[in-house]
Formats: C-alpha cells, sequence, structure tokens
C-alpha cells in the first residue's frame, strides 16, 4: 500500500510554493512598472529640456529682431514709406469717428437704464 501513496504524491510541493510564486511575479511586475515609469521620466524629461532649448533660442531671435520692429514701425519710417507710396493710407471722414463723452452728474441708481446712442458731434 505504500506504493500506491508514494505514486499519487507530488515530489515537489506545489501547494506549498505557490504563494511564493504569486509574491515573485507581484514583484516582477513592480519592478518591470517601475522601470517603464523611470524610463518614461527620463524621456520626457529630455524632451523638455530639448523644447526649453528652443524656447530659448525663440526669445534671442525675438530680442535680436525688436530693434528692427522698433525702427521699421516708428514715424519717421512710416512717413517715408507713406511718401514713396508703399503704404496706401485715406483720411478718417468725419461722420465715422464716434465722440463718447461721459457725464459725470449721472446718478449711479440709473445704471439699469438704456439709453441712445448717437454717432452725431456734440459741440462743447
Amino acid at each position: 500500500m505504500s506504493r500506491n501513496r508514494r505514486r499519487h504524491t507530488n515530489p515537489f510541493p506545489i501547494r506549498a510554493l505557490s504563494p511564493w510564486f504569486v509574491v515573485a511575479a507581484m514583484l516582477l511586475l513592480g519592478g518591470m512598472t517601475w522601470v517603464y515609469f523611470k524610463n518614461q521620466l527620463v524621456t520626457r524629461g529630455r524632451e523638455i529640456k530639448d523644447l526649453e532649448k528652443q524656447l530659448a533660442e525663440l526669445n534671442t531671435g525675438i530680442d535680436a529682431l525688436r530693434p528692427k520692429i522698433a525702427e521699421r514701425s516708428s514715424r519717421n519710417s512710416l512717413q517715408c514709406r507713406l511718401d514713396e507710396g508703399f503704404i496706401k493710407m485715406i483720411p478718417i471722414k468725419q461722420d465715422r469717428i464716434v465722440q463718447v463723452t461721459f457725464n459725470q452728474s449721472v446718478e449711479s441708481t440709473q445704471d439699469n437704464e438704456i439709453r441712445a446712442v448717437s454717432n452725431e458731434r456734440i459741440s462743447r
């Protein structure tokens, strides 16, 4: 009878080692996840560093162009361009100008009142 009993038992104790297999699998999965996130952190850091370098280059380029922009948008430069005919400008008609006057004597209780607006010039 001892011979039959020996044939059905496992020489390797799977039931006793199964919790250790689960622990080892969880540690392996956790380690792989940690390495993946650490790798992603380094990759994103390099991308941010490259973008910051590009931003600094663009800012220095903009700073180099600011004097040219100021020079070309100055009144004298624009007047020369207007005299050359490069810039076409027409005068604004008087009926297109709206003048806004603020009446200080209006009480603050009438803020909800709707008032008419006119484009006619108010004489002073």
